[in-house]
């Protein structure tokens, strides 16, 4: 009788994780991380650039949305990171836009991401629901618009492209 309970119990648990597996849908599209030497990130010459490259866009019926993430340390000289993100098409067209990520809270005091012990990590969406215009590989730019010669304490950045989250059966369900 317990044998059968057990039985029972590790067949739902399975089923369950299967359908939760086989419902959710892949949206992750690209994803990586560029570190910075030193910790410092230029504004002029080299290292201003941090190039993205080979995200492949399956398919231009579909919408996505764009994160940049950034990690830095606690002594980092600025309170938000200015950055000129550039999205460059297969066929060479680039489309460019600034954009900036508060690091700290409104009154400036603490700082808004996710600590672990001397790392912070900040995730923000700086493009949603947006069409890639050709199918094919893209590359993404950012480059560092800081009004400061460099940001001291920053040691990474990344990008992530996603399928937006978009429900088309609105209207069915009326």
């Amino acid at each position: 009788m317990k044998a059968s309970r057990i039985v029972f119990a590790l067949i739902a648990i399975g089923v369950l994780v299967f359908a939760g597996v086989s419902c959710k849908k892949n949206k992750k599209i690209y994803k990586d991380r560029q570190d910075f030497k030193g910790y410092v990130w230029n504004r002029i010459e080299d290292g201003k650039d941090v190039s993205f490259e080979k995200i492949k866009i399956p398919n231009i019926e579909d919408t996505y949305d764009i994160y940049v993430s950034i990690r830095h340390a606690p002594m980092i000289n600025v309170d938000e990171v200015d950055f000129i993100l550039k999205v460059i098409s297969p066929s060479g067209i680039a489309k460019q836009s600034i954009h900036t990520i508060k690091l700290k809270d409104r009154a400036g005091e603490k700082f808004v991401g996710d600590r672990m012990g001397d790392l912070i990590d900040i995730k923000e969406i700086v493009k949603q629901y947006m069409y890639f215009p050709e199918k094919g590989e893209y590359t993404i730019v950012i480059s560092n618009y800081s009004s400061k010669y460099q940001i001291g304490g920053i040691m990474s950045i990344g990008i992530e492209v996603e399928k937006s989250n978009l429900d088309y059966d609105v209207e069915k369900r009326k």
